[in-house]
């Protein structure tokens, strides 16, 4: 009897496990997936991937948009900014991870010449 019951509690774990490991690689994808995006132009939005894997997030703006700067002080072709994202990884309407991400922003302001370089 006492195997038995030994056996259940490792398959309960077992299955718990499998469980987070599926969710881990579901937040894993999710921000895979934001890799791709410019909060700037798209602050929410909604990604299905394959395997019915659905990413929303909702952004905003933390840090107010400037002009960018290279590491030698010069100006760059685009202003940019730091936004925050609540980012939901949904599966058959079930949401499987849920996490905050903080991305750049970036938009073309200016046009560059030769001689800016």
């Amino acid at each position: 009897m006492a195997l038995y019951a030994w056996m259940s509690v490792n398959q309960t774990a077992l299955v718990r496990i499998q469980a987070r490991d599926a969710a881990v690689r579901d937040g894993r994808a999710a921000l895979a997936t934001l890799e791709l995006v410019n909060p700037m132009s798209e602050p929410e939005g909604t990604r299905s991937l394959p395997g019915g894997l659905e990413v929303r997030w909702n952004g905003h703006e933390i840090v107010p948009a400037a002009p960018g700067t290279g590491a030698a002080g010069n100006l760059l072709a685009f202003d940019l900014a730091l936004y925050e994202l609540e980012v939901s990884a949904m599966r058959k309407g079930r949401e499987v991870a849920h996490f905050t991400v903080r991305r750049a922003g970036w938009k073309t302001a200016r046009t560059m010449r030769d001689e800016d370089f």
